[in-house]
Parts: structure tokens; sequence; C-alpha cells
């Protein structure tokens, strides 16, 4: 792979020392006691019942909840001895483009920030790549060398792929096909990163299936981005730009292009907006702040879950 080596990777993550915040490390698994960094406690809530002191715990009592006879309620939930994580990684074309393949190294840098940091925290980690079908699907295990393993795998399979674009073979993106592996693989709830560049993702964000999905897993959307690739040109001139997953050029006024950039912003914008809807949370990424800015936003779900609970 041009630009950059495996070893640049792991060089890259071994900066990461406390890795993503969390309320602390699991060093055993037991009932109820596994804390996943993402997840939080291991257990989804299912119904409330009549409080039962001899089988409820005192936290589980929810103090807004009185009925009629002043009987108190408890939260019931299911318990998990282990989470799993399923990283979903768009692996398409669109992911090569950029100066220097700077989308291929913070897709991978960003899988490694996430995975490592599972890892870390005993989280079960699997990793599902994608592009017009689902590529491979790595189950999840534990453990660090799995990580390692996750990683090398995306690794090597994009740095098989050519630098001549008339050679290299075109990957388009379906998001219909994650989204219905994840429906038809995943029945026990999991915490699912999805890292792409989302370019398309518009035309599906309203379907039943992603709705679906949605509602029974812990899904967050990491958006790709690189600056170089929407540059405001401004001025005046042409300049040569296209599709890399069509494999068509073309040649635009500088003006123009800086008009579709405020389009394509603006649609991100609706399209997070529309994402919060149905309760996915997002963060956008640039090369250079990606670890920072992954940092910042697990430290907000943590806060919020923990006030919750």
């Amino acid at each position: 792979m041009k630009s950059f080596t495996f070893n640049d990777i792991l060089s890259a993550l071994t900066h990461i020392r406390g890795g993503i915040p969390a309320a602390r490390l699991s060093t055993r698994v037991r009932l109820a006691e596994h804390r996943s960094v993402f997840f939080g406690p291991s257990y989804d809530f299912y119904d409330v019942q009549e409080y039962d002191s001899e089988r409820d715990l005192p936290n589980q009592i929810i103090p807004s909840l009185v009925g009629p006879n002043d009987e108190i309620y408890a939260r019931k939930c299911v318990e998990y001895h282990e989470v799993k994580n399923i990283i979903l990684a768009d692996l398409s074309s669109s992911i090569d483009a950029g100066l220097d393949f700077i989308k291929r190294r913070l897709l991978l840098e960003t899988i490694g920030y996430i995975g490592l940091t599972g890892a870390r925290y005993q989280d079960l980690i699997g990793l599902a790549g994608f592009t017009d079908r689902i590529v491979f699907n790595l189950p999840a295990r534990c453990g660090q060398n799995n990580f390692y393993h996750l990683l090398k795998t995306v690794y090597d399979l994009l740095a098989e792929r050519g630098l001549d674009d008339k050679k290299t073979p075109k990957h388009k993106t379906d998001f219909f096909a994650a989204f219905d592996f994840v429906r038809r693989s995943l029945n026990r709830r999991c915490f699912i990163p999805m890292i792409s560049d989302f370019i398309g993702l518009e035309k599906v964000v309203s379907s039943s299936l992603l709705r679906t999905v949605a509602s029974k897993h812990d899904m967050i959307f990491v958006f790709l981005d690189d600056p170089q690739e929407l540059v405001s040109a401004g001025g005046i001139g042409y300049i040569r730009t296209g599709d890399i997953e069509e494999g068509r050029q073309r040649i635009v006024s500088r003006s123009k292009l800086a008009g579709e950039e405020k389009e394509i912003r603006a649609q991100r914008r609706e399209l997070r907006k529309e994402l919060r809807g149905l309760g996915i949370q997002s963060v956008v990424l640039e090369y250079g702040k990606h670890f920072n800015r992954l940092f910042r936003f697990f430290e907000r779900r943590r806060k919020t879950r923990t006030g919750r609970r």
C-alpha cells in the first residue's frame, strides 16, 4: 500500500494510552459485572414490575414510578456475561479517494482505536467488511491478538488493490447489504459502530430495514471526512473530478465545485439529524483530529449513559 505501512498504523495506535474512557477495567467477567467501554453495563431493560425485596436490587427501583396504593416498581433486565461489538467497515472504492489514500488510513486507525480499546476492556470484537456485498465476516472474539488479526485482514485487503485506476476493479457501496447482514446474523443486542464516508446513505436512511436494525442494536455511524476531497476551490478556472466508484471523470468549474461542496455538507447535516431521530449517534472524523474526536464522542456517551443509569 502506498504512503503508509501496517507498522505505521500500529505506531499511531501506541499513542492511545488510556483508550476510550470507561468507568473501570474488567479484570474478571461475572454475572452483571462486565461493563463494556461502549455498551455500558451488560444488561438490557425489558420490563417494569412491582418491586420484590428478595428478588430485586435496590438500584433497580424507579423512584418516579409509584402505584395508586404506594406500590414500588423496579426495572427488569436481561443480563449478559459478554458484550459483543461488531464493527461494520465500508471497503468500497470511495475509501480509496483522497491524497495519499488518507481515507484508507483514517478507516484503519478508526478500526484500530475502537477495536483495541474494546479488547482492553475484554469485550468481544468482530468485524464485517462490505462493499455491495459482505466481503468477509470475522466472528467476535476476545483479546488483543484477535484485534490485530481483524486489523491486518482489512489492511491486506486494501493493499491488494492496484494503484492504476484503469485496472483496479470498482467496488460500489450497498448499505442495504450491510443492514441486512446485521438483521440476519445478530440475534442478541450488540454495539455496532459503522465506519464509512456514507456517500449515498440518504437513499436508505428512511428505510424500514434501518429502523428495524437501529431499534434492536446500539449503533453509531462514524463519518470519514477528507477535506481535500471537498476542497472549496473558489475563484476561476476548471478542475478534473470524478466518481471513483463508477470510474467516471468530469471537468467542472471551480465555482460550481464550491457550490457542490456546500450542498454536500448541508445534506450531511440533515442526514445526521435524521439518524438522531432513529436513535443513532454519529461523529465526523478528519485525519489528524480523529483520535481526539473519538475520545470526546465516547466520553459524552459514557456520561450520558451513566447519568441515565
